[in-house]
Order: structure tokens, then C-alpha cells, then sequence
């Protein structure tokens, strides 16, 4: 399942598997009436496992994976058409990434009139395994804040055999692209066959003076980079 050369490439026609990555993360979770600040809301979220499968323990089953993203959208009442963006499992394992396009091209995409935007943080960090599902929490939380979603890397050419990806119904995003707001899903698949998706909505206030404070009170700045080079590069931009 390991990339030879290191690179996850996710949805992409020279997808060979992923790379491995390690990840901390912390997803501080409180009801909205006692939240002091709110990055996002939990809108639904829903398990469910594949069990025996011929296959093996390795193998994604692409019915199970739209078998819980149909519970999941009728669950909570959230039109297809509604969902801004899916923050996609990705690994850029040959059958991974065409069991999961394939479950959501079937429960997505055949009711929507656009095409479904679509990526993998796995692209840019690679898959951190256990932690992964908390990173592409991590990720679409960021981009919500700061308006802008990152583009996948290694997306050069659609997977060959992929009809939603060939078709245009699912739009791997390769450029900085604004988020507008509105509601994400995130797919998560565990190595044993168990599949999670939640469904994430961004907070709908407009930050007062764009986020920045009214005061001139002086900030307190960390720095971090892995030479002193690199640190000067950051104060000086």
C-alpha cells in the first residue's frame, strides 16, 4: 500500500499507494450554547463496518461506504446539492480511491446539478494512519476560518475507469479555491474496514474588522521552523 517514491497521490492516474506520515491532534468538541468561540458545528456523523468480505482486511467496500453516506444525508436531512465540499479518505491506493469515488458518485453525485468539489489533506501531508480522520477535520476547520481551502498536490490526471472523475461530476481541486461557506463532509476509512463520514458546517458570522483587534496592544508570536534560516524567513515576511 506504500508509494514508491513517497507521494501520496491521491485520485490521480499514477496513484501506487501513500505515504506514511505521523500526526498529534487535539479536537476540542462543546455544545454551541456554552462555546466561547466556534470554528464549526457537528452536523451528523455515523459509523458503520464492512465485515467478511473475500477480499481481505485491506480491501474498501465501496457499498458499505454509500450504504453510510445514504444514512447519513437522510439522517439529517441534508440535501446533496447542499454539501459545499467532501474532504475525501484519499489515500491514493489503486482500490481505494475507486470504491470511495464510486460510493459517492452514487449517493452525491446522482442528485446533484454541480459538480462535487473534492480533495485529500492525505496529498499533502501523507496518511497518518490512526490520526488521518482528525487531520482532515483539522484541515477543513482552517479553511473555514481562514476562507480558503488548499489545493490537492499530485493531481495531474484523472484515474482512468473513475466515470465520475472522467465525467466532471467530481472536481479534484488543484488551486487555492474559496471556501463560501456552508457544509463539508469527511470520509474516514480504517485499515479493518471501518467506515466513519461526519458532516461538518462552517460558522456563519462574519468576523468584526476581518479578525483583527480594535486595540494597538503589542501580540505575543511564536515562531517555529527547523533553522534559524528558516525563522528568519518568517519574521521577515
Amino acid at each position: 500500500v506504500l508509494s514508491p517514491d513517497g507521494r501520496s497521490k491521491a485520485f490521480d492516474a499514477d496513484a501506487d499507494g501513500y505515504a506514511r506520515s505521523e500526526a498529534i491532534v487535539v479536537v476540542y468538541l462543546q455544545k454551541a450554547k456554552h462555546a466561547k468561540r466556534i470554528y464549526a458545528t457537528v452536523v451528523h456523523g455515523k459509523t458503520n463496518c464492512d465485515g467478511y468480505k473475500p477480499q481481505g482486511i485491506t480491501f474498501p467496500l465501496s457499498t458499505m461506504q454509500a450504504k453510510l453516506l445514504q444514512e447519513c444525508y437522510e439522517e439529517c436531512g441534508i440535501a446533496p446539492n447542499n454539501l459545499s465540499f467532501m474532504e475525501c479518505h484519499g489515500s491514493g491506493t489503486r482500490a481505494g480511491d475507486s470504491e470511495e469515488i464510486n460510493a459517492i458518485d452514487r449517493v452525491i453525485c446522482s442528485c446533484r446539478t454541480t459538480p462535487l468539489l473534492i480533495g485529500s489533506v492525505k496529498s499533502n501531508m501523507g496518511h497518518s494512519e490512526p490520526a488521518s480522520g482528525l487531520c482532515q477535520v483539522a484541515k477543513m476547520i482552517i479553511a473555514m476560518e481562514i476562507g480558503k481551502i488548499p489545493p490537492n498536490l499530485h493531481y495531474n490526471r484523472p484515474r482512468e475507469g473513475i466515470k465520475a472523475l472522467e465525467e466532471g461530476r467530481v472536481k479534484v481541486i488543484t488551486d487555492v479555491t474559496p471556501w463560501e461557506g456552508g457544509y463539508a463532509g469527511i470520509n474516514s476509512f480504517g485499515f479493518g474496514g471501518a467506515n466513519c463520514h461526519i458532516i461538518l458546517k462552517s460558522n456563519p458570522k462574519t468576523k468584526i474588522n476581518n479578525g483583527l483587534p480594535f486595540d494597538d496592544l503589542p501580540r505575543l508570536v511564536t515562531v517555529s521552523g527547523r533553522t534559524e534560516e528558516a525563522v528568519k524567513i518568517f519574521l521577515n515576511d
